[in-house]
């Protein structure tokens, strides 16, 4: 039987829950565009938006065979690297639907990396409170805890995950739950959402599920827009075997029969904090995020004969410069991961080994530069550089494509 996701966030594990003060911003337009739906909308009821990007690479940070691993790490979700060549890198169609004066409803059906149609967002929410800003959320939702999550590639400077939400993630969490929000105060909203666990890094069922707080701040004034914020999520995994290269979810990927009978009995908790700085004046833009993520890992890895106690701490860290002209963006990001692993038992060696959790005190970092242009509202040309050191060898490749994203419904929106 499934846990409640309220009964979730009263379970016993409040234990390593160290809130790091933060500061995480994202441009308003941005967080509205992907999941932060607007009740007190004044136009139509109903509308649909859709996006869509796709790109070119000449190379590809994915492995000979066919699976990406970030050495350090256990994996899962939906994780998969860029491919090289031509991808399909998102596609989405989303309806945000008001009903009456207090509810409304979210679709969102989409694909990643050329994957399967999934219905990645199906909510119905109620505005509680008017003077508190009290709302209640429920169904399969996207994260609120951190604006990076809600993001597509059609939306955001570059076309690749990234590198953080991939290693700690698996790319992004979706899942079904249950949110509340509430907004004391003008700019300030306080979050909590609980999970079922039905995605890395947490699994589903008695022993599993995850939850999270989440602050926020924005403010604007003039040319300047601010957005701070922190969070911390709580997740626990029972038979947790990393699923992204079996079933439906191949990808083209190689399935390793070894590799894919690992499983992770333990927890996941990790602390986030970040910052966005948006300026714009006339033709000028310029803006600065920067987000940084702590993650504490402690359980057991084990495979049908052996196994050994995992202790993990790893941190996380990016920083994304941009500069805007006209129809022109020019947008820089340095991404970098410290691993650090301790495998307890005789089988702790081999186990690390099959689990990619080897990486030789080497620690992942990753240089990119995206070029966009905007051919036409909505609709853009972008050009990236890329220089991803996962390994030890860094692998350096170019993409080229093309993303578009607007209103279907009402048109002109």
């Amino acid at each position: 039987m499934t846990t409640p996701v309220f009964s979730i966030l009263s379970k016993r594990r409040c234990r390593r829950g160290r809130l790091v003060a933060a500061m995480a911003l994202a441009l308003p337009a941005v967080a509205t565009a992907h999941g932060i739906v607007s009740s007190e909308r004044e136009d139509s009821p109903l509308s649909v938006g859709a996006g869509v990007s796709a790109s070119h690479r000449w190379d590809s940070v994915i492995a000979d065979s066919g699976r990406w691993q970030v050495p350090g790490v256990l994996m899962g979700g939906e994780a998969l690297g860029s491919e090289q060549g031509f991808t399909l890198d998102a596609a989405s169609v989303h309806l945000d639907w008001r009903a009456g004066e207090r509810t409304h409803v979210r679709l969102d059906i989409g694909s990643h990396h050329a994957g399967e149609i999934e219905l990645e967002e199906a909510l119905v929410g109620y505005r509680l409170a008017d003077s508190l800003g009290l709302q209640i959320e429920a169904g399969r939702m996207k994260a609120r805890f951190s604006t990076e999550n809600l993001s597509h590639a059609y939306a955001r400077p570059f076309s690749d995950n990234n590198l953080v939400y991939d290693a700690f993630y698996g790319g992004h969490v979706v899942d079904e739950g249950a949110r509340l929000m509430v907004t004391p105060w003008a700019g300030i909203t306080l979050g909590v959402e609980g999970w079922r666990g039905s995605q890395f890094p947490a699994t589903a069922g008695d022993d599993g599920g995850a939850r999270d707080v989440f602050l926020q701040w924005r403010w604007q004034d003039g040319a300047w827009q601010v957005e701070l914020g922190t969070w911390a999520q709580w997740a626990e995994a029972r038979d947790r075997s990393d699923s992204r290269y079996t079933g439906g979810h191949s990808h083209g990927g190689d399935s390793d029969t070894a590799a894919d009978a690992l499983r992770f009995d333990g927890d996941q908790d990790s602390q986030g904090a970040g910052a966005r700085l948006a300026w714009q004046s006339g033709d000028w833009f310029a803006g600065l995020a920067a987000e940084f993520v702590r993650v504490d890992v402690s359980g057991t890895l084990r495979d049908t004969t052996r196994q050994a106690a995992l202790s993990g701490d790893y941190r996380g860290w990016w920083l994304q410069p941009e500069l805007r002209w006209r129809r022109q963006a020019l947008t820089l990001r340095y991404t970098k991961l410290v691993l650090d692993n301790h495998l307890t038992g005789v089988a702790g060696p081999d186990l690390a080994a099959l689990a990619g959790l080897n990486h030789a005190g080497h620690d992942p970092d990753q240089w990119a530069v995206s070029y966009r242009y905007q051919l036409q509202d909505g609709l853009g040309l972008r050009l990236e550089w890329t220089r991803n050191r996962a390994t030890a060898a860094p692998v350096n490749y170019l993409a080229a494509g093309l993303y578009w994203s607007g209103a279907l419904w009402p048109a002109g929106n």
